[in-house]
């Protein structure tokens, strides 16, 4: 008995030690857990709440748009088709982040591949505050292209793969644990190539428009490009999210709800800077074209038509590449006196006859510069081939439209 009680004694506190072990592992493991499941709900909280914030002002801005009379009717129904994509990314993102994707099948698909929207729609209407002679025509229906292709790889990658395959995918996604394929990559590589794409022509067309004779409109073209930057500076705030995503899953191999949660992020941005400028400057959301002159000789509107016709003859017909050009064979073209194209060329343009001559004919030496087929040429050669009669004559109009010689402006190209 003396020898037994010693061992019970033992056996019990190597039981109530093992125990003790135990239980403090299980508290370690719900120090560890528990915290990350509290961070994971209020995390999910918080994007449900900005996602539900970001939805209501877009149905709000798209409302307000739709009821309110605009004289850019173009302008204003681009700008609610450009709310309509971030309602329906962001309906999308919001259907994951409460989980409604395990009741309605397919309803994450609502916003797939409409990142592919974003650029073109963003640059007609682009066009459509800047150009007075803008109009949708079924050439920009090519926009589309590469959305409907996105869409029709989309059904057919789908096809044979369960909604119970898709539902653990989005699972895997929520839970972080989401391994990104080849083909998940090359999506978010195409996203981000299509979107570098057109904030570079959207630039391109903001600085030429910048550069361009303008018309002295009621809504100043300065104001309507400083509306457009701020977009733009928002706009490439989405494509350096997209390449940061691409830098993490080439690091990681994986893609986690993260990234949904910063790209809506990004989106919401857009769509607060738009409500934003309604409140501070909505004239210029989607301005009109009126102009500050009324001249009592023409009917304003007349001479806007004069003017864009002559705007026509330099833009699209060239006719500044004719080296004899004179004003009397431009007004004959346009249908007008040579006094009344000086006229309203002064008046709406700040330029007279020759200014606006040499301006075309030197912005077409710069384009002339950058295309292969004129590599052969000299400086001279391009300048006789786009109007220029003599070398002074160049040389003058390109100093002073530009600051430079034509030989210092070709070496600080090469730089």
């Amino acid at each position: 008995m003396i020898n037994t009680m010693p061992k019970k004694r033992i056996a019990f506190i190597n039981q109530m030690f093992s125990l003790q072990i135990k239980w403090e592992f299980v508290l370690k493991r719900c120090i560890f857990i528990i915290p990350n499941l509290i961070i994971g709900v209020m995390y999910a909280n918080l994007w449900s709440v900005l996602l539900i914030a970001f939805v209501s002002q877009c149905i709000f801005l798209i409302a307000s748009l739709s009821v309110r009379p605009s004289a850019n009717q173009k302008a204003g129904r681009l700008l609610i088709v450009l709310l309509a994509i971030f309602l329906s990314i962001n309906l999308s993102n919001l259907a994951e982040a409460i989980y409604l994707y395990h009741k309605i099948h397919g309803i994450t698909n609502l916003g797939r591949g409409m990142v592919l929207l974003l650029g073109p729609v963003l640059y007609l209407y682009e066009l459509a505050i800047l150009k007075p002679t803008f109009r949708l025509r079924a050439s920009h229906l090519l926009h589309l292209i590469p959305y409907l292709t996105a869409i029709i790889l989309i059904r057919i990658q789908e096809r044979s793969v369960s909604d119970q395959t898709i539902i653990a995918t989005i699972d895997s996604l929520m839970e972080g644990k989401l391994v990104m394929t080849w083909e998940g990559i090359a999506w978010f590589v195409s996203y981000f190539t299509h979107l570098s794409v057109y904030i570079l022509i959207i630039r391109k067309e903001i600085v030429n428009s910048a550069a361009s004779p303008r018309l002295s409109y009621i809504i100043p073209l300065e104001q309507r490009l400083a509306w457009l930057k701020k977009l733009m500076m928002a706009f490439g705030l989405v494509v350096a999210v997209f390449f940061g995503i691409i830098i993490y899953i080439m690091v990681t191999g994986l893609y986690t709800i993260s990234g949904n949660f910063i790209y809506t992020m990004s989106l919401g941005l857009m769509v607060y800077l738009i409500a934003f400028q309604a409140i501070s400057n909505k004239h210029t959301l989607k301005p009109d074209f009126a102009t500050k002159y009324n001249s009592k000789k023409t009917d304003c509107g007349v001479e806007e038509q004069i003017l864009l016709k002559v705007l026509q003859l330099f833009e699209h017909e060239k006719v500044f590449l004719d080296p004899e050009l004179k004003i009397a064979g431009l007004a004959k073209k346009a249908g007008i006196t040579s006094h009344e194209v000086s006229r309203i060329m002064n008046e709406k343009l700040n330029k007279n006859f020759n200014e606006l001559v040499n301006y075309y004919r030197i912005k077409e030496f710069k384009t002339r510069l950058n295309d292969q087929k004129y590599t052969h040429y000299s400086i001279m050669g391009i300048a006789y081939d786009v109007g220029f009669n003599n070398k002074s004559s160049f040389n003058e109009a390109f100093k002073k439209q530009n600051g430079l010689t034509p030989s210092e402006y070709l070496r600080h190209r090469k730089i």
